[in-house]
């Protein structure tokens, strides 16, 4: 279609718009994924209280005292990650991408101290990928209850802004980034494009959609890439072998691409016409964050672990940018919209020159609690159970002073502590060759109320309006590791993820059925010495 574009854009600036994150943001960079070596992930991450391995240090620090030999391991990941939406029975849509990573690396030493009581110090370093964002989906259907217009109108409306402070009409540029930076730009671009029009009423003035009574179809395209990473530096000894102590100091980076593309249509007969909305999100985060933990042997068969990891205090930085098109002039039924529209242009394009937000961040803390049994030299039975306070989670402004506003509250009210259980088995079928099996469940922080809810949601500036509320998640895992020598060894391990969720392309918009099924091959390699 013919496009007349409305673009909206801020030029580079440090403060912001007064509310630029929101508590969607915050669950994602909280929450990790089943990741780890092949031989840890292969017992469903249950690893807690047994250490010696890499992924066990970084569940229970205190894996590092276990450790009797020096080690370098690192392993390589291969995901399929696979979504599949479907939106009021319009049919299913596959989307798949496929993914390399490496998702360890790590180096452990191991100090004699020549004592009884505490034989040696170990020392480690190692890169862990805890989250990976790679994945791409699409939603879209025809006869919506509501339009995104519906949305903008909506939301200026509660905002009780006139349409003085948000017009673009006559103003300098200096002028224009000023109401970028101090208004929701949904409104901003509604009005200025005339998709949402300003009327008044006995209570006084609303805004009210341009379409509305058309019938609506949309489409949304969007694709996501990063990862959470982690550099993490652990200590640990074990006392008369009976208890094992460690700590970790962990920098974390954040690292997250987001672009989408969202259109509506209107019109159920003759020309449709509509609107694109482009939206572009990257956001950067560096962090620091402590763990301890004991592992305790009563028994040469039973391993006891406890683990506590403090929240991750970040930096952040978004930068984003949003620009609309629409072909609307001249279709039947839309209200107002001014002819003049045609031959204008507001505001300046250049995507090098995206808005820039700094802000603080703190994920939440955690609790595991382990337990495995050793059956001779033959098996490994061992349970995880993780404890995550989500609605801990905080946003700060970029001084480090609380968001009294929206989001926080959000948070609040709307997420909870969320349990993970992970259980694995290993058996030694000769000194060489071993198997292993395992599940894991992570349990959604959302509480149930919130698909009920008359609150926005999405309460930030920007334009990015979609989102997912997630459901329990369920790994199933299984492997195989080979040691080639006595010092150098191979495992892999696989892995399949399935999720399903509810997904929204803007608050109170029609619920789309969200399914993930992902599919992972890990092979690890490793050498003690």
């Amino acid at each position: 279609m013919k496009k007349i574009t409305l673009f909206l854009i801020a030029a580079l600036f440090s403060l912001g718009v007064v509310k630029a994150q929101n508590a969607m943001d915050a669950y994602r960079y909280s929450k990790n994924d089943l990741t780890g070596t092949a031989r840890s992930v292969s017992m469903g991450g249950a690893f807690g209280a047994l250490g010696g391995d890499i992924s066990g240090i970084a569940i229970n620090p205190a894996g590092i005292g276990v450790y009797r030999n020096s080690e370098i391991v690192t392993t390589l990941n291969f995901q399929n990650s696979g979504t599949q939406t479907e939106l009021l029975n319009s049919g299913k849509i596959d989307q798949n991408k496929f993914s390399v990573n490496f998702d360890n690396l790590a180096f452990v030493t191991v100090f004699p101290l020549n004592s009884d009581v505490a034989p040696a110090l170990n020392v480690g370093f190692s890169y862990n990928r805890l989250k990976n964002f790679d994945r791409k989906y699409q939603t879209g259907a025809g006869g919506l209850s509501r339009s995104l217009t519906d949305h903008m109108a909506d939301i200026s409306t509660g905002s009780r802004v006139p349409s003085s402070s948000v017009s673009l009409d006559g103003l300098t540029d200096a002028q224009i980034w000023d109401v970028w930076n101090s208004q929701d730009w949904l409104t901003v671009l509604g009005y200025n494009s005339f998709l949402i029009n300003e009327g008044e009423d006995q209570l006084g003035k609303y805004y009210y959609s341009a379409v509305d009574g058309l019938y609506v179809a949309n489409k949304l395209y969007a694709r996501e890439k990063g990862s959470v990473s982690s550099y993490d530096f652990n200590m640990g000894t074990t006392f008369s072998n009976v208890l094992s102590v460690g700590l970790t100091l962990s920098m974390t980076d954040i690292n997250y691409r987001l672009y989408s593309r969202y259109t509506e249509e209107f019109g159920d007969g003759g020309e449709k016409r509509g609107f694109d909305m482009e939206n572009s999100l990257r956001t950067d985060g560096t962090g620091w964050q402590v763990k301890a933990g004991v592992i305790v042997k009563p028994v040469q068969e039973l391993r006891i672990g406890v683990a506590y990891h403090s929240p991750t205090w970040y930096n952040m930085t978004d930068r984003f940018f949003t620009d609309l098109a629409h072909d609307l002039n001249g279709l039947k039924g839309v209200a107002n919209l001014r002819p003049e529209y045609t031959d204008k242009v507001i505001g300046t394009y250049n995507r090098d020159d995206a808005a820039v937000m700094d802000y603080q961040y703190r994920t939440p803390d955690k609790w595991t609690f382990s337990l495995a049994g050793v059956i001779g030299s033959k098996a490994i039975l061992s349970a995880d159970y993780e404890l995550t306070n989500y609605g801990s989670m905080k946003l700060y402004d970029r001084d480090g002073r609380d968001f009294k506003a929206d989001p926080n509250q959000f948070i609040k009210r709307f997420f909870r502590t969320a349990s993970t259980v992970r259980v694995g088995a290993e058996y030694r079928f000769t000194d060489r060759f071993s198997g292993r099996v395992g599940y894991a469940w992570m349990q959604s922080p959302v509480k149930t109320e919130v698909t009920t809810s008359d609150d926005y949601i999405i309460t930030d500036a920007r334009a990015v309006t979609q989102y997912g509320l997630d459901g329990d998640a369920q790994y199933i895992t299984y492997g195989l590791g080979y040691k080639l020598t006595p010092q150098f060894y191979v495992d892999v391990a696989f892995v399949m993820k399935s999720q399903k969720d509810d997904f929204y392309a803007f608050d109170f918009s029609d619920k789309t059925v969200f399914k993930t099924n992902n599919f992972q091959g890990l092979l690890t390699v490793g050498y003690k010495f």
